[in-house]
């Protein structure tokens, strides 16, 4: 190429060069700066898109972590209350036995007879304990609605961050908390844990050695036992779903992890890599920027040749 005056070939090249290298090193450094591989979304448009669901889907995971951890507290808190119905019980079948000790007469059993009443006062008040505002047990007209999550008493828990999802192909796994009866004192169908105990029927004096309150006939030690027996089996379920929901919960929490890691292989910058390009960048710009100012004194030699 001829020597020219008018119009400076290297030097536009030199500045092009000089604003591309600019542009770079200002990339490198938003990159080290934010830690983020991805600070524009033209930096990689498909792949900011994607860690936004994925940001989304954290977000959700920590609710559904929170979720279980309140399911769990409800078990526990429910599983207290049949421990104490169970210690009642237990004590009703004492006095039960000692009723029917052929050694006291009417006014022994009346004596027991009044700690059994105020005992099934108790068991019947136990019927309306609450967890954050919601009942703890359900008076359940049918053995169905115990399963029935349209019922206040029956839980459903969402494990997962998909939740329940916008249809039937969608929906994300759960934890049904079966509905518990504790009493029949509502509805008497049988469904209840405690049946012959706690039921209106046995209330009253002692009459007699063989009627009314304690004493009564239809107040029998079988009938307490199944209570009990009901009581346990109430209790080892409620353990089973415990036992569930933890190990729901560490799905959760890996999952939460490894979508965490998924993200951040997205959108996080790699230091070291990153390191080594903004020094790369750093001395492409210097020596651009310093043949920019060579090239600008090329026109020198022109004027050199004029001056001669």
């Amino acid at each position: 190429m001829g020597l020219v005056i008018s119009t400076n070939f290297a030097a536009a090249f030199a500045a092009r060069q000089v604003e591309k290298n600019n542009d770079g090193l200002v990339q490198s450094l938003n990159r080290l700066s934010s830690g983020q591989r991805i600070v524009n979304p033209y930096d990689d448009a498909g792949g900011m898109a994607v860690q936004l669901k994925m940001r989304a889907a954290i977000s959700r995971g920590g609710v559904a972590k929170n979720t279980i951890q309140n399911a769990i507290s409800l078990l526990q808190t429910q599983d207290g209350v049949l421990q104490t119905a169970t210690n009642v019980v237990s004590r009703i079948a004492e006095l039960k036995a000692m009723s029917q000790d052929a050694t006291k007469n009417s006014q022994d059993i009346q004596n027991y007879n009044e700690e059994y009443q105020v005992l099934r006062e108790q068991l019947e008040q136990l019927q309306n304990e609450k967890f954050n505002g919601r009942s703890l047990f359900g008076d359940f007209s049918a053995a169905t609605q115990l399963t029935d999550t349209t019922q206040d008493e029956v839980f459903q828990i969402w494990t997962t961050e998909q939740g329940s999802g916008s249809d039937a192909t969608s929906t994300g796994p759960s934890v049904i908390l079966t509905g518990v009866n504790l009493s029949n004192t509502a509805v008497g169908t049988g469904v209840a844990l405690i049946t012959t105990s706690i039921d209106a029927a046995y209330t009253g004096d002692v009459t007699s050695l063989t009627a009314g309150g304690l004493a009564s006939s239809g107040l029998t030690m079988d009938g307490i036992l199944s209570d009990l027996q009901n009581l346990a089996n109430a209790r080892a379920k409620n353990g089973a779903l415990q036992s569930r929901l933890n190990y729901a919960y560490d799905q959760a929490s890996i999952s939460k992890s490894n979508m965490e890691a998924a993200r951040s292989r997205i959108i996080d910058v790699d230091i070291a890599e990153e390191s080594s390009n903004f020094a790369s960048k750093n001395i492409l710009m210097q020596a651009s920027s310093s043949m920019l100012a060579q090239a600008n004194n090329t026109s020198r030699t022109a004027l050199q040749l004029l001056l001669q």
